[in-house]
């Protein structure tokens, strides 16, 4: 008789399923992308300037969650294919506006589309309110994690500095 595996999920903490999810929504999205010859982090900056508009490469990175030199990598090899356009930004002349190409936007829109079938996927069978409780939940859990860091880094910072 074969043995049933233990789900490793069930006695997991807080911090494993987090990761969890984002494994499982990452390996979604890799598949769901395979027609488009996208990248997650592709389809990310795509539905974050297809939702907010142009954008400047650092509050871009910052809403796809990515550092910049990474989001610099990712929007110009998305250039080269014709999937973004740049442009000085006429309000700063040090900085570019970055925005979906005209011939992307049908794409972009499907896109959009796909994104909003993942999004009532992933929360399928949570009430309204369960999934209130853990976006303020998974809030809280990132603003510790991201204080966490900060002291981590200003500790490092400290016994990094020259002794006079």
């Amino acid at each position: 008789m074969q043995e049933h595996a233990a789900d490793p999920l069930s006695d997991a903490g807080l911090g494993t399923l987090a990761a969890a999810v984002r494994r499982v929504l990452k390996q979604v999205i890799w598949a769901r992308l395979t027609p488009y010859g996208l990248s997650p982090q592709q389809f990310w900056v795509i539905l974050v300037l297809l939702e907010k508009g142009p954008s400047s490469l650092h509050p871009l990175a910052q809403q796809v969650w990515m550092d910049d030199p990474t989001a610099s990598r990712v929007v110009k090899a998305m250039v080269g294919r014709g999937w973004l356009t740049t442009k000085p930004d006429p309000r700063h002349g040090r900085r570019i506006l970055i925005d979906i190409a005209p011939s992307a936007l049908p794409m972009a829109r499907e896109l959009q589309g796909l994104s909003t079938e993942i999004r009532a996927a992933m929360v399928a069978g949570l009430s309204a309110e369960q999934q209130e409780m853990m976006q303020g939940g998974l809030r809280t859990m990132i603003g510790n994690l991201e204080g966490m860091y900060l002291a981590a880094a200003q500790v490092s910072t400290r016994d990094k500095a020259p002794v006079p």
